[in-house]
């Protein structure tokens, strides 16, 4: 039976963007665990921010970190911690959230198997490393996407600081923009779907989503983030992270260059 085809509508947009707070350049979104708020991070400012559902920021429930260059965050499956990536290191560092601070800090060419992916990781950085994290759910293991030259995601056993597996994001699974060639196309973030086994992953340059199965390595549908209702004239600008809310399937998506969200319901088409 063929999958069905999904779209998106653009439900609603809020402004997230708080200089006072440091929040210049919201960076990566992931979704807690009961579906009432997101939390993100600005790559210029040491602090991890927590969100409700309309873009304010919770002051209360964010706090500041030893770290900054932070470009994607996951929550951990048991809801105790964050997960971060660091582009100018390649590495993932976590936080225990109750406590508001750093409890592990892993670069990839430290971790078990590094030498599978060592020639996509050049020893002078190319600003083009790690940019997006999530957790798979049903496994437990820790999954990032490299931005490009080539795209690239990993997946993580992180509590044993073992490479698992990767795979290259190339037109051959099918990432590919009919306005982009390949060694354009960017992945920024990635957020996965329990209720579907699959990853959305965002494109900066492209100004869409890629909707993912890993287990057959293919890309199922490439979809354009509208940012004014319906109209595909006008795009999400640097959509620099993703999450998914399955119980609602509803998907949040943040912008590095207007620092707005864009909350989109998903629609499916059998």
């Amino acid at each position: 039976m063929p999958e069905a085809k999904l779209s998106l509508s653009l439900i609603n947009k809020h402004r997230i963007v708080d200089r006072a707070l440091g929040l210049n350049e919201p960076s990566g979104l992931t979704l807690n665990h009961d579906g009432t708020a997101l939390y993100t991070v600005s790559d210029d400012t040491k602090a991890i921010f927590r969100l409700d559902l309309e873009g304010h920021v919770t002051v209360e429930e964010s706090f500041f970190i030893g770290v900054e260059d932070l470009e994607g965050i996951a929550i951990s499956g048991d809801g105790q911690q964050l997960h971060a990536v660091q582009e100018d290191t390649n590495s993932v560092i976590s936080f225990d959230i109750a406590a508001r601070a750093e409890i592990n800090r892993q670069p990839l060419v430290g971790m078990e198997n590094f030498a599978s992916i060592a020639e996509h990781f050049p020893k002078r950085p190319d600003n083009k490393g790690l940019e997006g994290i999530t957790v798979n759910t049903r496994t437990g293991h820790i999954v990032v996407v490299k931005e490009g030259r080539p795209g690239l995601l990993i997946e993580i056993d992180l509590p044993q600081g073992r490479i698992l597996h990767s795979r290259l994001l190339t037109d051959s699974n099918g990432f590919s923009h009919p306005n982009l060639s390949l060694d354009k196309l960017d992945f920024s973030g990635l957020s996965y779907d329990s209720s579907r086994d699959t990853f959305w992953i965002t494109s900066d340059k492209g100004q869409c989503l890629f909707h993912y199965d890993w287990t057959n390595n293919r890309v199922i549908q490439r979809l354009d983030l509208n940012r004014k209702g319906d109209k595909p004239s006008s795009k999400v600008r640097k959509s620099e992270g993703v999450a998914i809310d399955p119980a609602r399937q509803r998907l949040y998506v943040v912008s590095e260059r207007d620092g707005d969200l864009f909350t989109y319901q998903i629609h499916s088409h059998d």
